[in-house]
């Protein structure tokens, strides 16, 4: 009957030293470098403890189980492995100067002022743009003036001091063609002389005028008292009859085109007129411009 107590009695109370269990799989590998710094080797701190068996058991292969903060084992690194080469820091573009100074903007005009400005080059501009196309459909011409006559008489040369005393008597014949301007001469002076040297006489004309497509003849004397005549000059002065000069007569004048209550500026008119003077008779007391009407030079 004891047998059969003590078997019931086994059963009732399990053994003190149970089998051994089986271990649990190991953690991932998540942790930090070995404390020891030395890159070569692969071995990491795990960050958590692992469930682990009972102390003093061993695993299934019958390797004792490891503690917490042993590291697992990683593959070294190969030992031909070399250091990255070291970073050399690159500006492809030099850096920006200093920014200068800045000072504050000044403050805009007032509102008034710009408009009073722009007023006034708005009335200047409509102004050129008129005067443009006035300009455009007139379309000023300059006149044209041609010497129909030149006389010279009452010639009175002293040898000794080589001076002249005579009277010139010129005609010539201004043409307006603009046909619808009339044009205005003011302050007009006429002078002669023999080419190429100074004036003999100057004179001061009545101001003229002339309407549109018309033709005046401007007719004036010119009278020399004294003057000095070079010896060029003076050569056909002693040869008497069939002797010839060459003359001079200039007429200088302020113009205005005008229409209505539309006027130019004024401007400064020259006009050159050249002929020669043929002496008659034998005591060389006369001369005349013999031809046609010879037309002059103008500068407007």
């Amino acid at each position: 009957m004891q047998p059969s107590s003590s078997s019931s009695s086994s059963s009732a109370h399990p053994p003190d030293h149970p089998g051994p269990k089986p271990p649990p799989p190991p953690a991932p590998a998540m942790g930090y470098p070995a404390p020891n710094g030395n890159p070569s080797a692969a071995t990491y701190f795990a960050a958590a403890a692992p469930a682990a068996p009972a102390s003093g058991t061993t695993a299934a292969n019958g390797a004792p189980t490891p503690a917490f903060g042993v590291a697992y084992p990683y593959p070294a690194a190969p030992h031909n492995h070399h250091p990255p080469p070291p970073h050399h820091p690159h500006y492809p573009y030099p850096p920006p100067p200093p920014h200068p100074h800045h000072y504050a903007p000044h403050p805009p005009p007032p509102t008034c002022l710009r408009r009073l400005l722009a007023a006034v080059v708005g009335a200047f501009l409509l102004l050129g743009a008129a005067t443009f196309i006035v300009w455009l459909l007139l379309r000023p011409r300059a006149p044209a003036f041609s010497l129909a006559s030149l006389a010279l008489s009452r010639v009175a040369y002293s040898p000794a001091n080589s001076s002249l005393s005579a009277s010139f008597d010129a005609a010539l014949l201004a043409a307006n063609p603009n046909a619808k301007l009339a044009v205005s001469y003011f302050s007009p002076l006429a002078s002669v002389s023999f080419a190429p040297s100074s004036p003999l006489a100057v004179a001061s004309l009545a101001p003229f005028g002339q309407g549109p497509r018309n033709t005046t003849t401007l007719a004036f004397r010119l009278v020399v008292d004294g003057a000095y005549v070079g010896p060029d000059e003076a050569a056909a002065l002693k040869s008497g009859g069939g002797g010839a000069v060459d003359v001079q007569v200039r007429l200088m004048a302020v113009a205005v085109f005008d229409r209505g209550g539309w006027r130019t500026r004024r401007r400064v008119m020259r006009v050159m007129c050249d002929a020669q003077l043929v002496f008659r008779g034998n005591n060389a007391t006369e001369a005349a411009f013999n031809g046609p009407a010879r037309p002059c030079d103008i500068v407007l």
